[in-house]
């Protein structure tokens, strides 16, 4: 299996306790782990740029209205996207709108079976965009939503043996877009840069380019 990289847009260690996910606990203590810092305002399309780029890309103020070329990360590692928020609809081999119009369920769906589909034959970066699309406006469904995302990185885990999973920041914290915690979650088979900073959001594109050419995949 290639290596992959998961984005949970929004998914924050605050609500481990709460929400009691199994699946994310178990690789909190069996992985290496750090937190992502990104301040405010966050948004997805700049966040994952910057994750793309390697390279900070605050200045980019919208969702790309298409894609020119490839970003350096997919150019340089081959890798598959999936479902990734630089565009509305999303960038990749899953496109769906940046609203609530698609479920939780759908999605997370989607972008498992295409994770699936690829992993076997090419590195893969993909997003899940369910917490930060739905808890800016209702955080009633946060625990049913970390349950569905729980259950698809169980099944995501047990195929892969390189993974990198983060959070570009972490939930939303009002209906005010750009408005979330400022600490992501960083849980990977590559330890982070340094062992007692967090981990900054182009450094993540760095370490999965790393995770891929020095497995030689």
């Amino acid at each position: 299996m290639y290596p992959l990289l998961l984005g949970i847009d929004g998914l924050s260690y605050s609500s481990f306790m709460k929400c009691n996910p199994r699946t994310l606990f178990t690789l909190f203590s069996s992985t290496y782990r750090g937190v992502v810092l990104n301040k405010k305002p966050q948004f997805p399309y700049s966040s994952w740029l910057s994750v793309l780029e390697m390279k900070e890309m605050r200045e980019i103020n919208n969702f790309l209205p298409n894609i020119e070329q490839e970003p350096r990360l997919i150019r340089e590692t081959n890798a598959i996207p999936i479902n990734i928020p630089i565009t509305n609809p999303t960038y990749g081999n899953v496109r769906i709108p940046y609203n609530d119009s698609i479920s939780v369920e759908q999605e997370i769906d989607e972008v498992l079976s295409s994770i699936l589909e690829f992993i076997e034959k090419r590195p893969v970066i993909a997003s899940i965009t369910a917490i930060d699309r739905f808890l800016h406006k209702n955080s009633s469904d946060k625990c049913k939503i970390y349950s569905l995302i729980d259950n698809a990185v169980r099944k995501i885990v047990s195929k892969v043996d390189d993974f990198i999973i983060f959070s570009a920041y972490g939930e939303p914290k009002s209906e005010e877009e750009g408005n979330h915690e400022e600490y992501g979650v960083f849980l990977a088979t590559i330890p982070r840069p340094s062992e007692h900073d967090t981990v900054k959001i182009s450094e993540i594109g760095i370490l999965f380019e790393k995770l891929v050419k020095g497995g030689h995949y």
